[in-house]
């Protein structure tokens, strides 16, 4: 991870550790299951594209892994659809302020006790270039779009997102709510 990287990070955890209005403190995001590919690429996705402007309560990262090949080299190449939701605590809902969505394709090279990502490149935000996404995801082309047009399952896998963070950390949060939505239990 790059000098910037590691700036990035700091100011990054620093700004999800904000108090929320209600004098509640919520804690940084962090992958909390045993799969060292997801942990290395939400560390990635929490330093990267987490936006610093909006001053969001939380920040939280979803990794939709699409495919993963494991090389005999110790890189691993993985495709999918990675995500930043930045979180309001509003009572006991989290209120989406902002995020984006970053389909992509990363390699992550092997480390002593897990992974870290190389390189990643986007693919395209809702990109129209329909060619270039093609050759970017190659033979997994089909089962991204299937899952990129597949709204209830991507809903399904933020929410079990949100659930573990606040499942973890034992908060009182019962909801979650997207923007231009209404809330969600969780």
């Amino acid at each position: 991870m790059s000098i910037v990287s590691k700036l990035f990070t700091v100011c990054a955890l620093v700004a999800t550790t904000a108090f929320a209005a209600n004098g509640i403190h919520l804690p940084v995001y962090q992958y909390a299951g045993h799969d060292a590919v997801k942990a290395a690429l939400t560390e990635y996705v929490m330093s990267e594209f987490t936006p610093l402007e909006d001053d969001p309560d939380v920040t939280i990262p979803v990794v939709n892994v699409i495919a993963m090949d494991y090389s005999k080299d110790g890189e691993t190449l993985v495709w999918g659809s990675f995500s930043v939701y930045n979180y309001e605590l509003r009572g006991d809902t989290l209120v989406s302020i902002s995020g984006g969505e970053y389909p992509g394709f990363a390699r992550l090279k092997r480390t002593g006790d897990g992974y870290e990502v190389d390189s990643f490149e986007v693919i395209g935000e809702k990109t129209k270039n329909t060619a270039a996404v093609k050759k970017a995801l190659g033979k997994h082309y089909n089962t991204f779009k299937k899952i990129e047009g597949d709204v209830a399952l991507r809903e399904k896998i933020r929410a079990k997102t949100i659930a573990d963070y606040v499942h973890s950390h034992d908060l009182a949060i019962t909801k979650y709510q997207a923007t231009g939505k209404k809330a969600r239990t969780i």
